[in-house]
């Protein structure tokens, strides 16, 4: 399934590239996601945690940055998750450049997802998946452009960022379907 997001961050790319290029900052921003261990240049290892009301899923994975291009700003992830209960799991491959908005700097993301297993059935439709992800986007740029504010200031990230231990689909799920009424 291809899904295409995009975001933006108040500072130029020059600026905006090492700091989404710093994998622990970055994933201390993602909703429910915690980095493990730098296994390599560019590798990781990571947990995400995702609660569907009573069910909890943690899912746990590797990352891998290629086609890595400083002067152009761009990148590929790829990252392999598997439920630690065998209930499935997502290999998502994504894409993302930056570009100069202004002041600014509009990172555009093309991912590809694959989902398998129990996994797969909780998030049936492509809509709504597309609509999750979206959320999970707008919750992490939020929770970075709050980072580099509060780094700009000289202070360390504001405690709400980190709070989240687990994703709620649920509260996703409602958003999304919130979202798609109102169109």
């Amino acid at each position: 399934m291809q899904i295409e997001n995009h975001f933006e961050i108040p500072l130029p790319p020059a600026t905006a590239w090492p700091i989404l290029m710093d994998v622990p900052q970055t994933a201390a921003c993602f909703p429910g996601a915690s980095m493990i261990e730098q296994v390599g240049a560019d590798q990781y290892k990571g947990r995400v945690t995702v609660k569907l009301g009573p069910l909890a899923m943690v899912f746990s994975g590797n990352l891998r940055i290629g086609n890595r291009d400083d002067a152009a700003h761009s990148a590929t992830v790829k990252a392999n998750w598997s439920e630690t209960r065998g209930r499935g799991n997502a290999n998502t491959v994504t894409h993302f450049t930056l570009r100069a908005q202004g002041e600014s700097t509009c990172v555009t993301m093309q991912s590809d997802l694959q989902l398998a297993g129990q996994v797969a059935q909780y998030g049936r439709g492509a809509g709504m998946i597309s609509e999750i992800s979206t959320q999970l986007i707008s919750t992490f740029a939020e929770n970075l452009r709050a980072s580099i504010q509060a780094a700009g200031a000289g202070g360390a990230a504001p405690p709400g960022i980190q709070a989240a231990s687990e994703i709620s689909g649920l509260t996703l799920i409602a958003k999304a379907l919130g979202n798609r009424l109102k169109r």
